[in-house]
This record gives C-alpha cells, structure tokens and sequence, in this order.
C-alpha cells in the first residue's frame, strides 16, 4: 500500500498555495444551519494509533465521554512514529463501546493536490475496507488528512458524510462548513493545549461545537499527539464546564435537533 509518510510529507508552502487554502476556507460547501444552544465538544484521534484506542479511551471513559477515530485503513497493522497503528480488533472494540469510526482515506492522501477521482476513488476504497473489518455502524464523519481540501472537491464529498472536519482553529457555530469544520489540534507544542483549554473555557459562556484531535497518546509521543496527562487535563476541564462530551454525529444531531423540537 502506497501510503503516505508523515514524517516525509511536505505541504504546498507557495504563495498560491496558501492563497488557495484561504480561499478553500471561506468558500463554504454545506452551512451549519443552526445555532448550538449548549457546548458539544469532540475529541477525536486521526489515522489512528492504538494508543489511542488504548489510553485515549481510558481517558474519555473516566468522565463518560465518547470520541470518534478516523481511521486510514491503509496504515492498519502498521508501524511508524506513531508507534502501533490499529488493527480491526481496535475498530470493532470501539464500534461496540459505543465511540464512532470516521474515514480517513485509504492512503492519507494529500486532497488538494490529487486529482478529484482520485480522492473519491481512495474515499470509497476506505469505507470499502472499514466494512471488510467488520464495521456495521454507517460512516458518517471523514477528516481531511493533513486538513488539505479545495474547494471543488468539497461539495463531492457532501453525498458520502454528513461532516468533515479540517484542522484550521476555530468554533464551529451558526454558518460553519459541515465540509471543513475547525478544529483544535494538541501536538508537541505545549501552546496548543492551552489554546485548546482556552477554547473550552470560553465555550462554557458562549456556547459552540468543538473538536480537539490529536494522534498519539502516551509518553514519549510523535510531534503529532500528545501525552496522558495533557489530555486528561483538556478532558477533565471539558467535563466540568458541563459542555457535551460526544461523538461528531451525536453533536450534530442533537445541534440539529434542538432547533427540530
């Protein structure tokens, strides 16, 4: 499987490029048609490791909280800077304990830059192989690998899931693109937790859809996740703001349903 390397990848550092991830951003795809009336916050895991499944989870179920895992299937069973990547086992277990499975591509491909069928080809051919490792549960959430989209290709992807999440800062209320939802990413830099403890805090008053996602959890993480104690820390704060502890489609059906009631 030709799948793409982290620690090698190199994103579109040009003027155009970051011109073009601009414009991406503020041309939205499919509005969030509401308003949150009360704090849902997503913790979520991309690519996925085990320790993530392991102690990512151990750490969500001390407070009662579920999170979503997005899965690329074709790093499954493999290794890298990560550590261990997940297996089938890791998605049925978390399927059955009630978390949510997200697609993630099939080789963490950079969007932005392949061509459209190639993008939906190896989005179907993961949804495929999460249906081949047992999956039941329909797929309703995906993540831009390395948050690189455009803005042609997000509309194509409007008919597969019902949102999908990118990795830019930001909350995500009234007017949010389901298509690039913002998101808040804990990595080897201890500002990002409290840029994410920050955005907890001030959910708690102004009420707004959060995710925070990392990859990795444990000591000794990859530059990309982060450790045990700092996402306990973010977990436990959540919690006690009172804010929804959920998984991306329970945060959005109950958003949804607020206002259907």
């Amino acid at each position: 499987m030709n799948v793409t390397s982290m620690s090698t990848y190199e994103p579109d550092r040009s003027i155009v490029g970051k011109v073009r991830r601009r414009l991406t951003r503020w041309q939205v795809a499919r509005p969030l048609e509401v308003q949150p009336e009360r704090t849902q916050i997503c913790f979520t895991f991309d690519d996925f490791p085990k320790s993530a499944a392991d102690t990512g989870t151990e750490i969500l179920d001390e407070v009662g909280a579920k999170g979503c895992f997005y899965a690329c299937t074709g790093m499954a069973e493999t290794e890298n800077q990560m550590g261990e990547l997940f297996d089938e086992r890791d998605i049925m277990a978390l399927s059955n304990a009630g978390h949510e499975i997200g697609a993630h591509t099939e080789n963490h491909i950079d969007c932005a830059r392949a061509a459209t069928s190639d993008v939906l080809s190896d989005v179907d051919t993961n949804l495929s192989r999460l249906t081949e490792m047992g999956l039941i549960e329909p797929v309703r959430q995906f993540a831009w690998p390395y948050g690189e989209t455009r803005a042609t290709l997000k509309p194509k992807l409007a008919s597969r899931f019902d949102a999908v999440r990118g990795v830019l800062s930001g909350d995500n209320t009234q007017g949010a693109d389901l298509m690039q939802l913002s998101a808040y990413e804990l990595d080897a830099d201890s500002a990002s937790i409290d840029r994410a403890a920050a955005a907890i805090e001030t959910a708690a008053s102004k009420p707004a859809w959060l995710f925070i996602f990392t990859h990795d959890v444990r000591e000794g993480h990859s530059p990309w996740g982060t450790s045990p104690a700092d996402l306990r820390r973010l977990v436990r704060l959540a919690r006690d703001t009172h804010a929804e502890l959920v998984t991306p489609s329970m945060a959005l059906d109950t958003i949804r349903g607020m206002h259907a009631a």
